[in-house]
């Protein structure tokens, strides 16, 4: 009698099933989605899932509290993954529906899925971790080469320290727009915003040379420098040796040329 009554609930349940329009067993449910489906869904007491049958491993999940979140489940080298698109109030049926499509395409074409991407975002360099590398590694390094003098670093530092830092530090790398750019630089006075303007030219070239961010995307590139009145300046001890010792190593290849420079460095002219 007990096997009777058990049975008599299980058609019960499947006749409910499908009297609704919908396919599956437990909290795995499918069916044809529309708006009304997803705004008229209730919270159980336990978190479900109906599954879209238009787009295949899309649905939306229902907490108990209420909260409504369009999912995608994909397998990607056989292991079953399963990434939340956007809150049900967030996006329409059919965007999350075209959405969801790109996102297929996309894992079968073999690049990154969305959760790998959010993994990459997430251990993605900030700029201020940029200007770690370049302060600490990158510029001692080439003062040792005769390539940069100790007064230009420190000028580095400061303008880093005053302007760059606070601007774009907390900013990802590769999440830097021109747009950030011009907000950093916008109120400088002039030759302070030509200054600040290359050396953020300078760190994103060399953001892409340690391929932290696509090539050829430098958001500095196309910012309009301020005009500045010309004037006068001296070079200081450590700027003549790191010229002398420049002229020195193109010496043989424009002799002609390096002289010039010698004798305007000399005389000022």
């Amino acid at each position: 009698m007990m096997a009777d009554s058990v049975l008599e609930d299980l058609l019960t349940g499947i006749q409910r099933v499908i009297g609704s329009g919908e396919t599956g067993m437990g909290n795995m449910v499918t069916r044809s989605l529309t708006e009304r489906t997803v705004r008229e869904a209730k919270p159980r007491t336990a978190t479900y899932t109906v599954w879209d049958s238009q787009v295949r491993g899309l649905g939306f999940r229902v907490t108990p509290a209420g909260v409504k979140s369009y999912i995608l489940d994909y397998r990607i080298a056989g292991r079953r993954r399963r990434a939340t698109l956007a809150r049900c109030s967030e996006l329409s049926l059919s965007d999350v529906r075209e959405r969801a499509g790109r996102e297929l395409v996309v894992i079968r074409a073999g690049e990154a899925d969305p959760l790998e991407r959010r993994r990459q975002q997430r251990e993605a360099p900030t700029v201020d971790e940029g200007l770690v590398r370049f302060l600490d590694e990158y510029a001692p390094e080439r003062i040792k080469l005769g390539l940069l003098s100790r007064r230009t670093l420190q000028t580095y530092r400061n303008q880093a320290k005053v302007y760059v830092g606070p601007a774009l530090g907390k900013r990802r790398v590769d999440a830097v727009t021109r747009r950030n750019v011009e907000r950093a630089v916008r109120r400088l006075p002039n030759a302070t915003r030509n200054r600040v303007l290359a050396l953020i030219s300078r760190l994103f070239n060399l953001f892409e040379t340690w391929e932290w961010r696509s090539q050829h995307t430098n958001p500095a590139r196309g910012v309009e420098r301020a005009r500045e009145e010309a004037r006068d300046r001296v070079l200081d001890s450590d700027e003549l040796a790191a010229l002398a010792a420049a002229l020195d190593r193109l010496d043989k290849r424009h002799p002609a040329s390096v002289a010039a420079i010698r004798v305007a460095a000399l005389t000022g002219l």
